[in-house]
């Protein structure tokens, strides 16, 4: 009934998934802050020399599904639902991702590359794996290269969000190591610092096990943090680390636990991502929208915590 009467009110209003909504019983909220760490510790959220978000007039992004509208960088579509296809305008979510929230508070131009399903390189799974034949963020770097115009190198941001797909797949890689799939990281950073716009500025987002903690896992992320270092050291660029283990880990385990953030249930609303059919009745107060991927409500407390990330774990305050 609910999303009969939600698909009757976007068609006549074309109103977003945001504005075609039960009436709010409580908004979601932070209920976690950013863990801030230092160059020289262990992996958490940090701001090593980049600027005041509002600085950015350009947002370039990278990653999976967590972060891509379904474009080639190009302007993405209005979030707005038709059901019975749970995907806003492309999403896999039913409304704006945590990456529209970020370049609006930037007041930025946003150009999304990322990919739904991407790993880090293809390349580094067998022949005969689906992942192979995956779009990665490899290619999503060779696509931005080939195609991007000039940016101002001082006023163009690039976002990073990737790791969890390999996660997930970890025991195809040719190598048996989550951690060398960094290696193809760094090599992104050199090919976009010695573009034609000597790229230099880079906010990287890590949540590879989405709240849960693993050996292999801490140890790409450790790999990642370093790399990110040396490519400072080495490569001059000014870079952000955004752990988001705090917050699934918030929501999904006992401290605080979800109800603190507003939420009626840290699962899914939807049964699977093919339809909207027997989903719940107030998807603006689930975690998820579709299984394993973030509701509106949770993109939204995802683009604050990375901007809180920014200013709180800022190393030259």
């Amino acid at each position: 009934m609910y999303f009969e009467y939600f698909g009757l009110l976007v068609a006549s209003l074309g109103l977003g998934a945001s504005a075609a909504v039960l009436p709010r019983q409580g908004s979601v909220h932070l209920a976690v802050s950013p863990t801030c760490g230092t160059l020289s510790g262990s992996p958490a959220s940090i701001n090593a020399g980049l600027n005041d978000l509002s600085s950015y007039k350009t947002i370039v992004a990278f990653g999976d599904s967590y972060t891509s509208g379904g474009t080639d960088g190009t302007t993405l579509p209005p979030a707005i639902m038709t059901p019975p296809n749970p995907s806003a305008g492309g999403r896999v979510s039913n409304g704006k991702l945590w990456i529209e929230h970020l370049a609006n508070a930037a007041g930025a131009t946003l150009h999304d590359y990322a990919v739904n399903g991407s790993v880090i390189d293809a390349l580094e799974y067998p022949s005969g794996s689906v992942v192979r034949n995956a779009k990665d963020y490899m290619s999503q770097v060779d696509s931005y290269l080939s195609d991007h115009p000039k940016s101002d190198p001082d006023t163009t941001l690039y976002v990073v969000f990737v790791g969890m797909g390999d996660f997930e797949n970890r025991d195809e890689l040719v190598f048996q190591n989550f951690s060398l799939t960094t290696g193809a990281i760094t090599y992104s950073i050199a090919e976009l610092t010695s573009g034609s716009d000597l790229s230099k500025h880079f906010l990287f987002v890590d949540n590879y096990g989405r709240g849960q903690k693993t050996s292999d896992g801490e140890v790409y992320k450790q790999a990642l943090f370093n790399n990110l270092k040396d490519a400072k050291n080495q490569l001059g660029i000014s870079f952000g680390f955004v752990d988001l283990y705090p917050l699934w880990n918030g929501v999904l385990g006992s401290n605080p636990g979800y109800e603190a953030f507003g939420f009626t249930s840290p699962g899914s609303c939807t049964v699977n991502d093919q339809t909207t059919d027997g989903a719940c009745e107030d998807p603006e107060h689930t975690f998820y929208w579709i299984p394993g991927h973030p509701s509106a409500s949770t993109h939204s407390i995802t683009a604050q915590y990375v901007q809180e990330a920014m200013s709180e774990c800022n190393l030259d305050q």
